[in-house]
């Protein structure tokens, strides 16, 4: 078995919104769609094409279409910076410590909550504005994380559970209290680490036998057969992520809810879809009446990944006929979602603890939201689930 973790450079920043107040965030979030086709690199961009013009100007319309708000509406400084507001004009080179700032992007929506995660460059351009307008109105549930991250992008050889992967690797980072972000996606998985706190993951990392390679920005298992090092015991570091994580549950009355009626599935564009794909994103989160109560894409490293209602009707009506994406029609997908909105923001080993428990029940998935958590089971194990979270 082969695993490797990519370190990404870029800077992102985390946008918690409130779902009642996404309306105010259409627009920019239909920018950054925009900006993330736009900036790609001419390989990058042949992969995106799809030779259809209509579908084009159809995303130049969207990109520069009517605000969900204007500037007359609300009473915004004039210090505000405009610069979201697209511009004709050809966007001059980055420098080199900005190279690819739209290698990753995530947008999530669940019943409660709209997270959206870009290079901070991006959250400026795009979001600063609707941003100034919430905290005018004094609106406590719309929030910039104070931190920048990085991303720690998971990739193997298939050949191991995805989910004793990612407990194997942030373990040892939540047990140092690391805040830390996950994101599952069609691809690979994808842990979000402080900007600030690097040196210190990758400290931590080296002494459970990773190594780092300057060359590829990548951690490698060092004793190349397993990623389970000799220095940490896991197990061990479970039972005591799980004890603390439950206590926690019970001090601020906190009950993980399995939400057996939203039936899901993780899946993904094909590579010559993916301009559609965004295309048919930007129509879907434009019509905030008909936004499913779970929705997410994941764009990383040109690949675009899916969080779709696994209903036939529902997923037509958005536009993701069974041809349009990757995967198994049956890998059903359940969410058990965590308000973790009476917790500091930065609370650490919550989603590990939880993940660790149900561990033994096969693959499980996840989507950090930064008020909430939520963690996939496939369907066929939510009874199973039930009764460890019952015993809990």
């Amino acid at each position: 078995m082969s695993t490797e973790v990519h370190l990404n450079p870029t800077k992102l920043s985390i946008l918690s919104i409130s779902r009642d107040k996404y309306w105010i965030f259409v627009s920019s979030i239909q920018q950054l769609l925009y900006k993330s086709t736009e900036s790609k690199s001419g390989a990058a961009r042949g992969l995106l094409e799809d030779n259809d013009p209509a579908e084009d100007n159809d995303l130049d319309e969207y990109s520069s279409g009517s605000n969900a708000f204007s500037d007359s509406d609300f009473p915004v400084k004039r210090s505000v910076d405009n610069s979201s507001k697209l511009s004709p004009a050809t966007p001059p080179t980055p420098p080199e410590d900005e190279f690819e700032e739209d290698n990753f992007l995530h947008i999530a929506l669940t019943p409660e909550e709209c997270t959206v995660i870009c290079s901070q460059k991006l959250m400026d351009q795009c979001f600063l504005q609707a941003v100034e307008v919430c905290k005018q109105l004094n609106y406590k549930d719309v929030q910039v994380l104070p931190e920048t991250y990085l991303s720690l992008c998971v990739d193997c050889d298939g050949s191991t559970d995805t989910s004793l992967r990612i407990l194997e690797l942030t373990k040892p980072l939540s047990e140092n209290n690391i805040s830390l972000f996950f994101i599952s996606s069609y691809f690979n998985d994808v842990v979000l680490i402080p900007y600030d706190l690097k040196d210190r993951v990758v400290s931590i990392l080296r002494k459970k036998n990773f190594e780092f390679l300057d060359i590829s920005n990548s951690y490698i298992p060092a004793w190349g057969s397993s990623p389970i090092g000799t220095e940490f015991d896991f197990e061990q570091g479970s039972r005591k992520l799980e004890l603390q994580t439950f206590e926690t549950f019970k001090e601020e009355g906190i009950e993980p809810v399995i939400d057996s009626k939203n039936l899901l599935l993780l899946t993904g564009s094909r590579s010559s879809d993916i301009h559609s794909t965004i295309l048919k994103t930007c129509k879907i989160l434009s019509a905030t009446d008909y936004i499913p109560p779970f929705f997410g894409i994941t764009m990383a490293n040109f690949q675009c990944s899916l969080l779709l209602p696994k209903s036939r009707k529902q997923r037509q009506q958005l536009g993701f006929e069974s041809p349009y994406i990757m995967g198994s029609l049956l890998d059903t997908i359940i969410p058990i979602s965590i308000d973790l909105s009476k917790l500091e923001i930065n609370a650490t080993g919550i989603v590990a603890g939880l993940a660790s428990r149900l561990s033994t029940v096969g693959v499980l998935y996840y989507l950090s939201m930064a008020r909430s958590a939520v963690i996939m089971i496939p369907e066929e194990n939510i009874e199973l689930v039930d009764r460890i979270l019952d015993d809990a």
